[in-house]
């Protein structure tokens, strides 16, 4: 038996399937709408505000940051005496072993202040290394390498 194309044409066009789409659009804006009836609006809240200064009545007192070490580490002598020696804060080390007790002792005080490394032009690098690990195997946090400032063009 054959089926007639009218009867084919209309299932095709058929637009049923958009109506459990229509029924769910419209139940979601009728929970919006009953869900936003009962709220309070924000603005009509007051907000009770302390008239006056922001100032403390007792200052506070911050304690004195402790500063930034420097090391600077240069060469001195000739020919065949030349040796690296550093200065930490304006204070000559040319015995490493004492430097490095300083360094620890520092670390043990305030691991938290940076230190500064100022290398001059022909120290070895294995000295400023050393210097680097001792640092940070002291505890510092913070361990920078200055350079010099480029000239701008």
């Amino acid at each position: 038996m054959r089926i007639p194309v009218s009867h084919q044409q209309s299932r095709e066009h058929d637009d049923s399937f958009m109506t459990p789409m229509i029924d769910v659009v419209f139940l979601l804006l009728i929970f919006f709408v009953c869900a936003s009836i009962g709220q309070i609006r924000e603005s009509s809240l007051p907000t009770p505000l302390a008239a006056g200064s922001i100032e403390s009545v007792d200052p506070v007192e911050s304690p004195e940051p402790l500063g930034e070490v420097w090391v600077r580490l240069s060469r001195r002598g000739s020919g065949e005496g030349v040796v690296t020696t550093a200065t930490v804060n304006n204070q000559l080390y040319n015995d490493w072993d004492r430097l490095r007790r300083t360094l620890r002792e520092l670390a043990s005080v305030a691991p938290e202040i940076p230190v500064i490394l100022d290398i001059d032009n022909g120290v070895p690098v294995g000295d400023f290394i050393d210097i680097f690990d001792t640092c940070r195997s002291a505890g510092f946090d913070n361990v920078q390498f200055a350079t010099a400032p480029q000239p701008s063009a």
